[in-house]
Formats: C-alpha cells, sequence, structure tokens
C-alpha cells in the first residue's frame, strides 16, 4: 500500500490543471475509465501514470522532476522517455492547450502501453519497484535509439508508436472540426468507442482523405447554405437579375465575349477574383426545399480517393443544410449487386443497414464517420441503392414524399426493363425527383442514368463548381 501511494505522485514538479482536467474526464468518460480500469489489472499505478502523460500533452512548459523518488520507476521512465525523444516534442506542440487532442494523444499512448504490457502477462509482470524486470519494457517501448539532428534514425518501436500518437491526434482534429460544423459537442465524439476511435485515427494515417474531407465538408457546408439563402421559395428557375459574381455557368454573354480580346482579358480576370463578374441571378425551382434528400455515392474502385472524399463531403453538405431546414435525410453507399450501406440521419442519430437487413444505432458522429470511412471498391450496380432509395421513401410516409435523390457516379451499368418499369411507377407514385452527377463522363454518354433521371450533370471532377450545382438542385 506505501508503494501505490507514493506511485500516485506526479513526476512534474509544477502540472498547471492538468491534472484537474485528468480526474474530471476521468470521472465522466467511460471509454478512459475503462483504459485505466484495465491498465490497473496488468500495472498497479496505470492511472496515475495515464495522468502524467496527459498532463505531458496538454501542458508543454510542465518540468520533469530530476529523480523518480515518490512514484514507481516505471511510471518515471515512461514521462521521461516520452519527454527524450524529438517525435514527442513536436506533437506535444499540436496538443498543448488543446484537451481533446491532449485526451486524445494520452489515450493512444496508454492504449499501445497497455497492449505491451499485456503481452508479458505470462512472464514476469513488471511491477512498481522491480527494476529487473523492466528492462524488456525499456528497450522496447522506452528505448533511447532516437537520436535528433545527423544521429542514427529512431528506432522502430519508436516511431511507431510516435505515428500512432500522431494519428490519434489527426483523428481529433478531423472529428473536432467536423463536428462543430454539425453542431456536435466534443462529449458525444468521445462517446464513441475507443476501438473505434483509434480506427478511424489508423486510417487517417495511410491517407489524408479524412483530413481533406474535413476541410471540404466545413468549407461547402457553408457554400451550401449561401446558395440555399439566395433562392426565393416557391418562385420558378428564371434569370430574373442581373448581379455581380464568379459563376461561370451564369456569367452574361457579352462578359465571356471579353475572354477572345486579349486588351480586355486582363480585366476580366481582375474583376474575377473579386467576384465583379455580371451574372444572372436566378431564382429557385418550384418545389425545391419541400421534401427528403436522399444521396446515393458510388463507392466502386474507380471512384477511391479524391472522388470519393469529396462525393462524400457534398453528400455530409447537403445533410448539414437538411438538418437545419428539418428535412428527413439519408445517405447511401453502393458498388456491386447486393451491396449497400445505408444511412438514416437523425437530428442527433443515425441507423445504418447493410443489404441483408442488418441494422445498427449509432450516435451522430459515428453514423458521419461511418459513412465517410467506409467504401466498398467493387463493380457498379445501379438498381441495389435505387431500390434501397425506394424503401426509405415508402417506410417513411408522408414525410419522406416528393423528395430529391442524388446520384453519384463515376461509371456505366445497365439496368433491366423490369427495374426500369418499376422504377417509374414508384417515382410517379412516391413523387420524386433524381438528379444524377456522372464524374468523368459526358452526359450524353450515360445512356442508363437517363432512363431514371430527371436531371444529368456531367463533370470532369467533383470539384466546388460541381458541388455548387448539386446545392442548387436540392
Amino acid at each position: 500500500m506505501e508503494a501505490e501511494g507514493r506511485s500516485r505522485q506526479s513526476v512534474f514538479r509544477s502540472a498547471g490543471g492538468a491534472p484537474g482536467l485528468f480526474a474530471s474526464a476521468l470521472q465522466r468518460d467511460v471509454a478512459l475509465k475503462g483504459l485505466c480500469e484495465r491498465g490497473a489489472d496488468v500495472f498497479r499505478p496505470f492511472g496515475p501514470l495515464m495522468s502524467d502523460v496527459f498532463t505531458f500533452f496538454h501542458q508543454p512548459s510542465a518540468a520533469i522532476a530530476d529523480s523518480p523518488d515518490g512514484c514507481d520507476k516505471l511510471h518515471f521512465l515512461v514521462i521521461k522517455y516520452l519527454a527524450a525523444q524529438p517525435q514527442y516534442s513536436s506533437l506535444r506542440l499540436r496538443s498543448g492547450g488543446n484537451y481533446q487532442r491532449a485526451l486524445a494523444a494520452a489515450e493512444e499512448f496508454g492504449a499501445r502501453l497497455l497492449d505491451h504490457l499485456g503481452s508479458h502477462e505470462d512472464g514476469p509482470a513488471p511491477r512498481a519497484g522491480k527494476a529487473t524486470e523492466q528492462v524488456e519494457i525499456e528497450e522496447v517501448i522506452l528505448t533511447d535509439v532516437a537520436r535528433a539532428g545527423g544521429g542514427a534514425p529512431a528506432g522502430p518501436a519508436v516511431l511507431a508508436l510516435a505515428r500512432r500518437v500522431e494519428q490519434a491526434i489527426d483523428a481529433a482534429e478531423v472529428l473536432s472540426d467536423v463536428c462543430h460544423t454539425f453542431g456536435i459537442s466534443p462529449g458525444e465524439v468521445r462517446a464513441m468507442p475507443l476501438a473505434q476511435r483509434s480506427e478511424l485515427a489508423s486510417k487517417m494515417g495511410t491517407s489524408g482523405n479524412l483530413r481533406r474531407f474535413a476541410e471540404l465538408v466545413g468549407r461547402w457546408s457553408s457554400l451550401a447554405a449561401a446558395r440555399k439563402a439566395k433562392r426565393t421559395p416557391r418562385v420558378p428557375e428564371e434569370y430574373s437579375d442581373v448581379t455581380y459574381g464568379d459563376d461561370w455557368h451564369l456569367f452574361v454573354p457579352h462578359e465571356l465575349g471579353t475572354l477572345v480580346d486579349p486588351a480586355l482579358r486582363y480585366d476580366f480576370f481582375l474583376r474575377l477574383i473579386d467576384r465583379k463578374i455580371l451574372q444572372y441571378d436566378p431564382q429557385s425551382i418550384e418545389g425545391q426545399g419541400r421534401g427528403p434528400v436522399i444521396v446515393c455515392v458510388d463507392t466502386s474502385g474507380s471512384m477511391a480517393g479524391e472522388r470519393d472524399i469529396s462525393a462524400k463531403a457534398a453528400a455530409l453538405s447537403l445533410y448539414a443544410v437538411a438538418r437545419r431546414e428539418r428535412r428527413p435525410f439519408a445517405a447511401i453507399l453502393f458498388s456491386s449487386p447486393n451491396e449497400t450501406l445505408s444511412f438514416l440521419f437523425r437530428d442527433a442519430s443515425a441507423v445504418s443497414q447493410t443489404a441483408s437487413g442488418e441494422e445498427r444505432r449509432l450516435s451522430l458522429a459515428e453514423g458521419m464517420m461511418s459513412f465517410v470511412t467506409f467504401f466498398f471498391g467493387g463493380g457498379t450496380d445501379y438498381e441495389s441503392p435505387l431500390l434501397e432509395a425506394l424503401r426509405l421513401i415508402d417506410n417513411g410516409g408522408t414525410d419522406w414524399r416528393e423528395g430529391d435523390i442524388v446520384f453519384i457516379t463515376d461509371d456505366y451499368c445497365e439496368v433491366s426493363d423490369h427495374f426500369e418499369a418499376r422504377f417509374r411507377r414508384e417515382k410517379a407514385r412516391l413523387s420524386f425527383r433524381v438528379f444524377s452527377v456522372i464524374v468523368g463522363a459526358r452526359s450524353e454518354d450515360a445512356r442508363t442514368l437517363r432512363k431514371f433521371s430527371d436531371r444529368i450533370l456531367s463533370v470532369e471532377d467533383f470539384n466546388e463548381a460541381a458541388a455548387e450545382q448539386v446545392f442548387d438542385a436540392v
């Protein structure tokens, strides 16, 4: 008991308010509490160690004491290890003063350390005050091989662990940015299971797509709201006025004519930068914004990368608008036949359903992140997602009538005559429209899309200009 009491002391000379923040998080955060309880079964002072790891990431100015007197030696070695490695110094600057990032970094480091400690349960367990049992941990986790400057490169264990912590910080940043856009509190993000947040962090480490997604969804959500605000409700679309802007597809003809004159071309681009080009000011289509929105996103292999993340960013930007307008919203990921994953988004939760009918109830943050990170990577089938859209509309009752389906794909496939006839009947009965976007192909080549779409947009890349037209269409 005496050794345990000593281990509760911090290795920092002055830790500011960080220990108090950690203690508060420990009381209300189920995942963090569970991690500390599991850790205590393997290494008794694991909780106090986690408090100091959090202090390290949250308080960059905190100084470590000169000796391990008053705390467990392994506890002291872990914090000393963190402070000695240049990889963690840069991470500490990113997480310093930011509660969510510091907590994510500490949790990921603690989970990985516990994985290592737990892997030695069959052998001698590393307990307090027994230095001979700390040798293997000191070599693997607390290795001092890492050198800065022109020295030898860091050992693999140091780099791997630092990379996992960096991924956790990245994931915390992305989740924070996306959730801020949708008004989701940080507490809801922390409610996601630790394994799921760790998996998200790992995915971020292999792709910059999630960071790109966070950038796009923040900017495009504002863009979608701005486009929506420009509309006059229940007025048929017409060019009723002229205004200034930078929307190429709305420029008045004589402005485009200046591009053929070298003397006027320079002035045109100067005014374009300032959004001072004369353009038509269209009014909105009658009936827009009345009903639900369902976005079908192709996740076949050819959509991987920028196309996938841009289409999903546009989908969740539409959700941001639908949420403000109290319009029902769903999104469907699809690929080969019978490969669909649908997400029915509500104000504070989501329900996902596979093609086989398996349902999962998720928090809103979980639902959005599952939607963004899931990718089938197979072929392309149009019938499966459209049938799923029909199911959602039919099951939704009157609230789901007179809506819009946005169908985003970059590939061709055929639909059967039977399906086409059925879809037309259901479309008339349920009063919805279909707006299709084909990426990397001409609209005149999209013969199958013409069979069920009211309008087809062809774009070379799914960029901001394409997103604007999607936002205008619904």
